[in-house]
């Protein structure tokens, strides 16, 4: 209840209200009651959240793998084709979350991170719990720069010069495929332009 420093005047006249206001304001005083109670009652039969809720704060439904998703051939030091299938972060929200409460990343997946124009870029691992290693990616399509990150460490991992695209892979993916910086790729925004092929560990060689 708020009192006025300057309460109004009263006007004159009776003191008295007639008795159909009064009926009028006690009703009107009951409905307020009646309301507020049941508001009460139904506030609280709201769901509360789950101790497994109150822990993670959200964070398995943030963790959610993107829908889109490209396959990336790199061409590796030794010449071969590897594949990388990766999930596709185009908008802002997407891009500020990355691999954030992720608690695995299957092997040969990973995440490109695609922008409009080239420009430098800074990476860091708050949130992240996944050890990743990170590529950039200039416009012509070759790896500019490979680093390694560390889980939650809010260090800044740059690009050091401007680049299109961020991948990033389980740490040790790039290394383990002998893909290294210079390397080129190709990306398909369809994954079945590109054939895995398949080797067939029984089939004979005929000479």
């Amino acid at each position: 209840m708020m009192s006025l420093q300057n309460p109004p005047p009263r006007s004159s006249g009776s003191n008295f209200a007639p008795v159909g206001v009064k009926l009028f304001l006690v009703g009107l005083l009951l409905t307020s009651c009646v309301f507020a109670v049941d508001s009460d009652w139904s506030r609280d039969r709201k769901k509360a959240p789950s101790a497994n809720e109150k822990n993670t704060g959200g964070a398995d439904r943030l963790g959610k793998p993107l829908d889109e998703m490209w396959r990336i051939v790199f061409r590796n030091s030794k010449g071969q084709d590897v594949v990388l299938d990766c999930e596709v972060a185009r908008s802002d929200k997407d891009k500020e979350r990355g691999l954030m409460f992720r608690k695995s990343l299957p092997k040969n997946r990973g995440m490109i991170f695609v922008y409009k124009k080239p420009e430098e870029m800074n990476f860091w691992m708050q949130n992240t719990i996944i050890p990743l290693s990170i590529a950039y990616i200039h416009e012509r399509l070759f790896v500019s720069s490979l680093h390694d990150m560390k889980p939650f460490s809010l260090d800044i991992v740059g690009s050091e010069t401007a680049v299109l695209y961020a991948i990033e892979a389980n740490q040790g993916w790039f290394k383990s495929n002998a893909i290294l910086s210079g390397n080129r790729l190709t990306i398909y925004t369809n994954p079945g332009d590109y054939k895995i092929e398949r080797k067939n560990k029984y089939r004979k060689v005929i000479p």
